[in-house]
């Protein structure tokens, strides 16, 4: 892949300080607009005065904290009529004056009644949702990197019973973790459509786990290496027990990172969608036990057997900032266990004992220590286990406002009553009386005036600078935004845009020419002395068509508008170009947009053939 070219557009630059409708003015290199076709909305980069309505422009400019609650009595029922009064929320124990209230509940349609989708010509490349959201969303992911493949084919079985009584009218989209997140079905209502989705799902051995396959974990070293191995020399099987700590601390490691990248890019792809989403997420365990769940979590402090160990790791700092991340694009993650309940797992790795009765487990070491203490070693093992596995989901759920279901085998029902808890709830609004954006963890407490009334919500949030992410090693930041620009990860709809595509031609000097027009709102602006100030990235990455990497194309403009020209581009878009010079062929285009200040993106898709002879005008 050839190097991002980092350097200002002077055209861009220029087309922004000219006029807020540039894109019907005339230009050497730029391809004058065509007309919409009768009957359909034209977009940003046709008609002015399109607007979209964003609620990241809450979080980062107005600075709202926006709270989503479930209200339920004390049968678990859902509570419907509670007012704005009825709440008393403090911040760290302070009050705070709600200045938005809403209260969402699914509404029944039927495919006579239901919304149309708005259509999109077939000029425009968008990444703005194209599905009317009138419920809550609910989002499957099957996690099959931290699932063993057993579990993954009876979640997938489960998934499937889920869906033969799909409640009418209830989007879902189907996403699948491996090595890499892979969208499997966008939001539908349909079950046909969703049940192809998940009969597709194939169980993979996870290159992560030491189990992949679940088939018990029995030594398969014969007893007389076993016994050779028990006798070597103490530093010997020192170094063999460190060798296996060093493995399962890199697996770790590599399960935390490929992990929260998934979780990072569906809050990306999520962030556009308005309202609350509901994330369900299939998974047999995640390793955050050696979490320092202290900061901002109710489940008080790690495991303090953990903080001596060599290979003691704390993933409190990354998993900290997902949390907040999904928070934010309004993400309510509802982790459900997988795993089949761990009674006869458990004696049937401890029947793996010699004629003598002493446990031959998965290492030499076990089986030095004897057998009476191995059991009671493998039984403490894997409750340690269990104890860990479900308060790293308990953390994650009381972070994001979400639910953990777990010691269940009908994920079915676990499934449903998710969708149950989340689809009904009221949305809070406060502007902090403490302004001071230090990045520590504040935390909400939410009361209601009616008695009998148990509330969920988010636990609380980091005050976190809004260019906080401009001070970020440049290196992380763009790993990011790499990310987000790679086909195999989702959209992302943080940032939202319409851009159109003029292929090759002499009009435009045999280039490839795009014009962005950006969704103002979700940018920072900052006044100045000569204006509002943003700062914008805005890419192009080409792939071929079997995926591989040809070319990727990042520029960044800085504005300073002045009063009228920022209020035009307000209350209709901000425009860019990029122009890339690609050899002839077929190509798919990842076209992306990221405020360089608070690490918002936004990305779309299309593809184009460049001629092996442009063509003349």
């Amino acid at each position: 892949m050839e190097n991002a070219a980092r350097k200002p557009s002077a055209f861009g630059f220029l087309f922004l300080l000219l006029s807020a409708s540039c894109y019907s003015q005339q230009s050497p290199t730029s391809p004058p607009a065509a007309q919409s076709p009768a009957g359909v909305q034209s977009s940003p980069a046709e008609n002015p005065n399109t607007v979209y309505k964003s609620t990241t422009v809450l979080k980062y400019t107005t600075r709202m904290v926006v709270v989503d609650v479930i209200a339920t009595d004390h049968k678990g029922n859902a509570v419907t009529d509670l007012k704005k009064e009825d709440f008393v929320l403090e911040e760290d124990g302070k009050p705070q004056q709600l200045d938005a209230f809403s209260f969402q509940m699914p509404e029944v349609r039927t495919g006579t009644d239901a919304r149309p989708v708005p259509k999109v010509p077939p000029n425009i490349i968008t990444n703005v949702p194209q599905y009317n959201v009138n419920s809550a969303l609910t989002v499957l992911l099957l996690d099959g990197l931290n699932t063993e493949t057993k579990n993954q084919i009876f979640a997938r079985e489960q998934m499937i019973k889920f869906l033969e009584k799909l409640p009418t009218d209830r989007p879902i989209a189907v996403y699948a973790l491996g090595t890499k997140l892979r969208l499997l079905q966008d939001f539908t209502s349909d079950p046909a459509l969703l049940k192809k989705a998940v009969m597709s799902l194939q169980g993979h051995n996870s290159p992560v786990l030491d189990n992949p396959t679940g088939a018990g974990n029995n030594n398969p070293l014969p007893a007389a290496t076993v016994e050779q191995l028990a006798n070597l020399l103490p530093a010997m099987l020192q170094q063999i027990q460190q060798f296996e700590q060093d493995t399962a601390t890199m697996q770790t490691d590599l399960r935390v990172t490929l992990t929260l990248s998934a979780l990072n890019a569906l809050a990306r792809s999520l962030a556009g969608y308005p309202g609350r989403k509901n994330l369900i997420w299939l998974s047999q365990s995640f390793p955050l036990s050696s979490l320092d769940n202290s900061i901002g979590s109710p489940n008080g402090a790690v495991n303090p057997s953990l903080r001596g160990q060599e290979n003691y790791r704390s993933y409190a700092l990354e998993t900290a900032r997902t949390a907040s991340i999904l928070t934010d694009a309004q993400v309510a993650v509802y982790p459900v266990d997988v795993g089949a309940l761990v009674g006869n797992q458990v004696y049937a790795s401890l029947s793996n004992t010699d004629q003598n009765g002493n446990y031959l487990g998965r290492t030499a070491t076990a089986q030095s220590a004897g057998g009476a203490r191995a059991w009671n070693d493998e039984l403490d093992r894997t409750g340690v286990q269990q104890t860990d596995a479900h308060s790293s989901m308990n953390d994650l759920a009381d972070r994001t406002g979400g639910k953990a279901f777990y010691n269940r085998n009908d994920v079915d029902n676990s499934i449903r009553r998710t969708m149950e808890d989340g689809s009904t709830y009221y949305t809070l609004g406060y502007h902090p009386q403490n302004k001071e954006w230090n990045g520590k963890f504040r935390k909400i407490s939410l009361k209601a005036h009616r008695s009998g009334i148990k509330l969920r919500y988010r636990l609380g949030y980091y005050a976190t600078d809004p260019e906080a992410y401009a001070k970020m090693e440049p290196r992380r930041r763009d790993e990011e935004f790499g990310q987000a620009l790679s086909l195999d990860f989702p959209l992302s709809t943080a940032i939202t845009f319409q851009a159109r595509l003029f292929p090759p031609s002499e009009q435009t000097k045999n280039k490839v020419v795009v014009n962005y027009g950006i969704n103002p709102r979700a940018i920072l602006f900052e006044p100045g002395e000569d204006g509002q100030h943003a700062e914008v990235d805005y890419a192009l990455a080409a792939y071929s068509k079997s995926g591989k990497p040809v070319k990727v194309e990042v520029q960044t403009f800085k504005t300073a508008l002045k009063p009228d020209v920022f209020d035009k581009i307000m209350k209709s878009y901000l425009p860019c170009q990029l122009q890339v010079e690609l050899p002839p062929g077929e190509y798919v285009l990842r076209l992306g947009i990221r405020d360089a200040r608070t690490g918002l993106i936004g990305t779309a898709s299309t593809s184009v053939t460049v001629p092996a002879a442009p063509p003349q005008k």
